[in-house]
């Protein structure tokens, strides 16, 4: 797992939409639905479609910056976008603390997450997972560009070193 259990209270308080040092209302349970660590997307849709609410944690490859994102409606994979009011996504410059954070909610509700033949993918590029044909085997890249949610979270485009889906429920 990439993330500690102070990344789970700091992400359960953005699902209550509360800020950092507001009391935590709810509990949440993160239960891995899918792992990826050899750089293929084939099934993370066999493992993640029909699932809500779900958060997708990115650890960059030579680097300690985790990405990711939430998505309280079902992936489906389907050539287009999803609207919700409620999806974000982060990234925490330095993966061992929430201290050098950065949340980016959805301003393009129409747009909020793509339905597409990729890994996980939030917004119009904003945070999409994919294996491009320029890299080597095994990497895949994402396209940070800041069009559907209100910022950018990092660079625009860089390697990974894997990543997780948690289904999310209230514990």
């Amino acid at each position: 797992m990439y993330i500690t259990f102070q990344h789970t209270e700091l992400i359960s308080k953005w699902i209550d939409r509360l800020e950092i040092t507001d009391k935590i209302k709810n509990h949440y349970e993160f239960k891995l639905l899918y792992r990826n660590e050899f750089g293929v997307n084939e099934n993370f849709h066999k493992f993640c479609d029909n699932q809500p609410s779900t958060i997708t944690i990115v650890k960059l490859k030579d680097s300690n910056e985790i990405l990711g994102g939430y998505n309280p409606i079902e992936w489906k994979l389907c050539d287009g976008y999803f609207a919700t009011k409620d999806s974000f996504i982060f990234s925490f410059k330095n993966g061992h603390s929430i201290e050098n954070h950065i949340l980016s909610r959805v301003k393009d509700e129409t747009k909020a997450i793509y339905g597409g033949n990729y890994g996980p993918s939030f917004g119009e590029s904003d945070l999409r997972i994919y294996r491009s044909s320029s890299v080597k085997l095994g990497i895949m890249t994402m396209s940070l560009l800041g069009y559907s949610y209100e910022k950018p979270i990092t660079r625009e485009t860089m390697g990974i070193e894997g990543y997780e889906v948690f289904k999310i429920v209230r514990a």
